[in-house]
């Protein structure tokens, strides 16, 4: 049985992500990956609009150690294929910033998953901060994962 990498939380503009999550009608507590913001830039500043938290199960370590481990945080950050292994099951989305009790949406399309977290995370993602924090984390993990 694999257990959760130690982790601690992440502060993100006023906006903590705690280190580990429980999703809705789940047995799995996911560990946070990555954290950072998304924004756009108007009138030459960047306006940030939200805090973007991913998290993920502890078998995306190994899963992702297998073939990533030894890459820099660079070629992970700019690979477009990690992140899409990455992207494996189910998500669901809470209305707010709290994870729910219940969950208030549930997306059953494996495409349509992918292509949402991809939007968030994928070559385009609307977070660079999320990727490369992402990026980095997992490339610590992997260096201390015995394949």
């Amino acid at each position: 049985m694999s257990t959760l990498p130690l982790m601690t939380g992440v502060d993100i503009d006023n906006f903590f992500f705690s280190p580990a999550a429980k999703p809705p009608a789940s047995t799995k507590t996911f560990f946070l990956g990555g954290a950072g913001v998304r924004g756009l830039e108007i009138e030459g500043k960047f306006k940030k609009f939200t805090a973007i938290g991913v998290y993920l199960e502890d078998t995306a370590v190994p899963f992702l150690a297998g073939k990533w481990k030894g890459k820099s945080v660079e070629e992970l950050t700019d690979s477009v294929d990690f992140f899409r292994d990455i992207v494996t099951g189910q998500i669901s989305f809470s209305k707010d910033t709290s994870i729910p009790e219940v969950g208030s949406a549930k997306i059953k399309s494996r495409d349509l998953s992918e292509t949402v977290l991809e939007t968030i995370i994928g070559k385009n993602g609307v977070s660079p901060a999320a990727k490369r924090s992402l990026a980095a984390k997992l490339s610590e993990l992997m260096k201390n994962y015995i394949i």
